[in-house]
């Protein structure tokens, strides 16, 4: 009779206990008007509905820091479990970190690196190391012009690291080409028109280019657009992105890209959703977790678009 109470008294507790809670997993974007922010976000809302344990949020600044860390703090507020941040800027990364860690709640950079040399309470970096980027970047258009011509940079964002890396990565290749010259660089802000812009200036500045290395696919797909409007051909300047994006896939298929380096969006999410779910669990996630770079070319891209 003892038994049967007692197991009959824990049936009641069971049936009267709410369902487990989910983990609260709250994310911070530094943007929405970005083809690859645009893909990340999707891609950690995917991997969030794949996983029944987490209830997320996900929210964008506008590229505005105080924005930003309203929603961190609102976060903190709302009892988060987990803190994910893309940040608009180093001081917001900053800054993020400092209210996380005084609130005692975990926090994850997701794509973009903080400027950072110690970190305080629970972090983890899931990014893609844009040094190599560069690097396998310039390898390839240097090896497409015969390591001999002129190169054009086209850079990402001002002070945004990504872009600090991938031009440090090429500039290590061209450092060991003698034969190739940059003749211009300048920042095109990760966009197209304003990447046309500059490539079409140069061109009718009379500039020779043979090769052209841009920090994202973005950027190389306005350098196209200005080339296209001037009658050039596929393949008479090489040309290199950054991002594995749709739009660059369709243009290493049709001759006009010569190469991307896809950064794995979905792959970094998913890591995000793992190290965040780790955190909530109050397991450990390494401080920094790098998803590899993939080169694309012609004889792969098809690869790539069947994914």
């Amino acid at each position: 009779m003892k038994k049967r109470a007692l197991i009959a008294i824990a049936a009641l507790m069971m049936a009267a206990s709410p369902a487990l809670a989910k983990h609260k997993i709250y994310v911070s974007m530094a943007r929405s008007d970005d083809t690859f922010v645009g893909i990340l976000k999707d891609s950690i809302i995917a991997a969030a509905k794949a996983n029944p344990d987490v209830d997320l949020t996900v929210e964008t600044a506008n590229n505005n820091a105080d924005t930003q860390m309203s929603q961190v703090r609102k976060a903190i507020a709302d009892k988060a479990d987990v803190v994910v941040v893309l940040s608009v800027n180093g001081d917001s990364a900053k800054t993020a970190m400092a209210e996380t860690a005084k609130a005692g709640v975990p926090l994850i950079f997701f794509n973009r690196l903080p400027p950072i040399e110690r970190f305080e309470g629970k972090v983890a970096i899931v990014a893609s190391n844009d040094l190599v980027a560069g690097r396998l970047q310039m390898r390839l258009l240097s090896r497409q012009i015969g390591d001999s011509g002129n190169v054009v940079i086209l850079r990402g964002e001002e002070g945004h690291p990504a872009a600090r890396d991938r031009t440090i990565g090429v500039k290590e290749i061209l450092a060991t080409k003698p034969g190739i010259k940059v003749v211009a660089e300048a920042t095109g802000n990760w966009k197209r028109e304003q990447a046309e812009e500059l490539i079409g200036q140069w061109l009718d500045e009379g500039k020779v280019i043979n090769a052209i290395a841009a920090n994202n696919d973005e950027m190389a797909l306005g350098a196209i657009d200005a080339l296209q409007a001037r009658g050039y051909k596929p393949g008479q300047i090489a040309i290199g992105g950054v991002d594995g994006t749709t739009f660059a896939l369709d243009a290493v298929k049709s001759g006009w890209l010569t190469m991307s380096v896809l950064q794995n969006a979905e792959a970094q999410a998913q890591q995000t959703l793992v190290d965040a779910v780790k955190f909530a669990n109050k397991e450990y996630a390494q401080l920094y977790d790098w998803v590899p770079y993939q080169v694309i070319i012609p004889s792969n891209v098809d690869t790539f678009m069947a994914k």
